[in-house]
């Protein structure tokens, strides 16, 4: 069968039966609660495998000679096999029935004994059928709890089909008179309880090999139930006994369970694994205390024909759903030896207690007779009082000392391990050290076999063994964990510990598969995690212990311990190397940090300068075309003129004429000349602008300066507006200034590139020193790039056309020069830069 398939038939299966146990509890709650009250039966009776005992009878039945033991054999005349053809006995009130009792002796009488009024039992069977319910209610949740909680489970499934059998004979077991079809329910079901056992005691917490080869075998006891349901209707047409079809449910149903238990008792010795044994520990013991007080009043019933209500015994039924939910459910399972060990301890020492006071009375008792003392003075009673309690108190500590050294070794040990390593581990540095000293803990105080610490390398992001104990091959040695690994994520992931058990649920079958096989390579049992913050650290594997018990939850609680002190001390340790490395290396990493900033500043000022004379050049390539041009075209026309006047020097006024014209040539010549000569010198001038000596200058000729070098840029539509006011000299670099004027009147030229307009430059004496003011009546600027115009490599142009860095680095030339570099703007207002210089301006890497 495939998985869809088999996934449809248990979720069929699951509503069946669980709809099954709910029109138990239905049929229940209408025959008691709802419907108008009925007559009530004379008789108590129990029925188990088609044979009826009567437990109780009416006042009138004890006047007759009924008594419990006896044998209920027909009602008025019919057995009572035969409820199946009428759902339920009907009573009418005042109307006797005839009721044929069996005796002890084998002798059958009729009695005629009339119903009892409604309301006429008692509180105590009140009580008793309501706390049944409560079980009934018990199974079916928890069965319908851990089937949703584990859908996919096989062990939920079988878990949900037991249980809600056995809430459906729960339901039905008490006052099943007044029930519609009640009796057929129980023979009906109590096979399928049966069938319902053996498939839960093979299923959880083993799988025996032989149910894994023939998994069909779990649904022989099923269909043997529905032939036995079957046969019960047929019987009566057939003509076969009544109580033959009774008998063979409760048989059935018994045998099957008991299979199924002994399969599960003999599954247990087998097993090696001490997880899986301590969770059949938990199942018996559960089974143990619910199931076995009811098995034994019912087979005293069936054979014995004892007259005690095996209905008393089920209150006590709902500690099995419990026991096997916890086991499916939950990974860390109680210790229930260590737990039932100490209190046996506890409770043996209680009795010796209580021994030594019994003898000390005792004695006292009889030196208060030898000696004639007044026990009852009140001197003497709160003396002997006080003695003992000074006594008790002694006596009890010792005790309590004596039996946890005797039987909590572990625990006492494990508290006294924690302390030592809690202690060693604030002063170890060494990652080396910490793994060995964990692993001294594990093998040492908890005696397992073999254990590994595995850290992580940082930088590769893997998990690698450190330090190991125990035998240990190559091939796990070498064992290396990546951080794409699936059992890395869960172990981040959870935060906890893990065994091989925990990826049973795991959906993907590679990642279950891969995370499987480092339990089997490193043969670990569980691997628990050194986590520090959000940071997995490495881990902890361990293996089984040297005498074969499992890990129980003290071993895990020193395990957590354990990984949380590792986890600060690898942190400690990790951060003093950090710490020692740093030191070792910070003064050559602070010297070439160092170095790296300076290049970089550097080449970003000059990859600022060569931007500026990128563009400069631009301009002064076309400004030296012009005037190179005309000297050219001129020095051609005086090369003619030359040539005319030695043709014409006879000619005297030809002559005046000619030499005319060469003065006029060359005196434009000479123009242009000085033209190249002054254009010349300001790119020199600006090209070397790191290279000038601080002097005093006048800022109004560096400003014209700067304003011939952009006149290419100048002439297309762009006009500037000088307003100099009366300013003095100051003392500064020119030449980074110059780089300062330069890189305003670009921005200036750029924002006014598209439609044109005016540039305003302005100067004042202000507050002891100057004030500069460039503007211009472009677009502006918005207030969030006002607030970013001056940071580094903060630029609008487009891609390719601003590094980001002039403004920026005009802000801190200003800065340097002792003065303030400030913008106001609008948009669509223009933008508005104001310097403001003291007149002794020296920059500060001058001084």
């Amino acid at each position: 069968m495939n998985p869809a398939a088999t996934l449809r038939l248990r979720r069929f299966t699951a509503f069946a039966f669980t709809a099954w146990a709910c029109l138990a509890l239905l049929h229940n709650v209408m025959a008691h609660y709802v419907r108008a009250p009925a007559p009530e039966w004379p008789l108590e009776i129990a029925g188990v495998g088609g044979i009826f005992i009567i437990q109780a009878t009416s006042p009138e039945g004890a006047r007759k000679g009924i008594r419990a033991g006896d044998r209920l054999l027909a009602f008025d005349g019919q057995p009572l096999g035969h409820w199946s053809s009428r759902g339920r006995l009907a009573l009418t009130e005042g109307v006797p029935n005839v009721y044929t009792v069996e005796k002890p002796d084998g002798k059958r009488r009729d009695y005629q004994l009339s119903p009892q009024p409604p309301g006429a039992i008692g509180p105590v069977s009140t009580i008793l059928q309501l706390a049944i319910l409560g079980v009934g209610l018990v199974y079916l949740t928890i069965g319908m709890a851990v089937w949703r909680s584990r859908p996919g489970r096989v062990e939920a499934w079988a878990l949900l089909l037991f249980c809600t059998t056995m809430a459906t004979a729960l339901f039905t077991a008490v006052r099943a008179d007044n029930v519609p079809w009640a009796y057929p329910r129980m023979v009906l079901n109590t096979p399928l309880l049966g069938a319902a056992a053996f498939h839960l005691f093979t299923t959880y917490p083993f799988e025996p090999h032989w149910i894994v080869r023939h998994r069909r075998i779990q649904l022989l006891p099923y269909g043997a139930a529905l032939l036995i349901g079957a046969l019960f209707f047929l019987q009566a047409p057939l003509g076969l006994p009544p109580a033959l079809a009774p008998g063979l449910s409760f048989l059935s149903g018994l045998a099957f369970a008991a299979v199924g238990l002994g399969t599960l008792v003999r599954e247990r010795r087998r097993e090696h694994d001490p997880d899986v044994t301590a969770r059949a520990d938990v199942m018996l013991i559960g089974a143990l205390v619910s199931f076995v007080p009811v098995l034994l009043i019912l087979i005293a019933q069936y054979f014995l024909r004892s007259s005690l209500p095996y209905y008393y015994a089920m209150v006590w039924l709902f500690f099995f759903p419990i026991a096997v939910a916890y086991g499916i459910l939950r990974r860390d399972l109680f210790d229930i030896r260590g737990a039932a060990k100490s209190s046996v301890a506890y409770g043996l020492a209680s009795v010796a207690i209580t021994g030594v006071y019994a003898v000390l009375i005792a004695f006292s008792d009889a030196l208060i007779v030898s000696f004639d003392v007044n026990a009852r003075s009140p001197a003497f009673q709160v003396g002997f009082l006080f003695f003992a309690i000074l006594l008790f108190n002694p006596i009890r500590n010792s005790l309590q000392r004596f039996v946890d050294r005797t039987f909590d070794r572990d625990r006492a040990t494990y508290r006294h391990a924690v302390r030592e390593i809690s202690e060693a581990m604030v002063s170890m540095l060494s990652l080396r050290e910490i793994g060995d000293r964990i692993l001294i803990a594990l093998t040492d105080t908890m005696g397992v076999e073999r254990a590994m610490v595995l850290l992580l390398d940082d930088d590769e992001r893997v998990l690698r063994p450190t330090a190991w104990r125990g035998d240990w091959d190559s091939p796990s040695l070498n064992t290396e964990i990546p951080a794409s690994h699936p059992i890395w994520k869960h172990l981040w992931m959870r935060r906890e510990e893990l065994t091989r058990r925990d990826f049973d649920d795991e959906p993907d079958p590679e990642a279950r598969e891969s995370c499987r096989d480092v339990f089997d390579t490193l043969e670990m049992e569980i691997l628990v995690p050194i986590l520090f913050g959000v940071d997995l650290l490495g881990v902890i594997a361990v293996g089984r212990k040297i005498t074969g018990e499992r890990l129980g939850v003290d071993d895990r609680q020193l395990l957590r311990t354990l990984a949380n002190q590792s986890a600060i001390a690898i942190e400690n340790a990790q951060a003093y190397d950090e710490i020692a490395k740093l030191n070792e290396t910070l003064e050559a990493r602070v010297e070439e940090r160092t170095q790296e900033l300076r290049e970089t500043q550097q080449q970003l000022v000059q990859a600022e300068k060569m931007k500026s004379l990128g563009q400069l050049v631009a301009g002064v390539a076309h400004e030296l075309n012009n005037p190179i041009g005309f000297v050219h075209a001129n020095l051609q026309l005086m090369d003619d003129y030359v040539n005319k006047l030695l043709r014409a020097e006879k000619d005297s006024p030809e002559a005046e004429k000619a030499r005319a014209a060469i003065n006029k040539l060359l005196s434009r010549s000479q123009e242009g000349t000085n033209r190249v000569k002054q254009i010349v010198l300001d790119l020199k001038t600006f090209s070397r602008m790191d290279q000038t000596a601080v002097q005093e200058v006048n800022l109004h000729e560096e400003i014209d300066r700067t304003l011939t070098l952009m006149e290419p840029r100048l002439k297309d539509a762009i006009t500037v507006r000088r307003e100099y006011g009366d300013i003095p000299r100051v003392r500064c670099n020119a030449g980074q200034l110059n780089q300062v004027f330069m890189n305003l009147l670009m921005n200036a030229c750029d924002a006014l590139e598209e439609q044109g307009g005016e540039i305003r430059i302005a100067s004042a004496p202000h507050g002891g020193g100057v004030r500069l003011e460039f503007q211009d009546d472009g677009p502006g600027m918005s207030p969030e790039v006002q607030s970013r115009i001056f940071d580094p490599f903060y630029t609008t142009k487009e891609p390719g056309k601003g590094t980001g860095l002039g403004l920026s680095m005009s802000h801190q030339i200003i800065e340097r020069h002792g003065g303030r570099m400030v913008v106001s703007s609008q948009e669509g207002h223009g933008a508005r830069f104001i310097i403001d210089l003291p007149l002794d301006a020296t920059p500060v890497e001058a001084e």
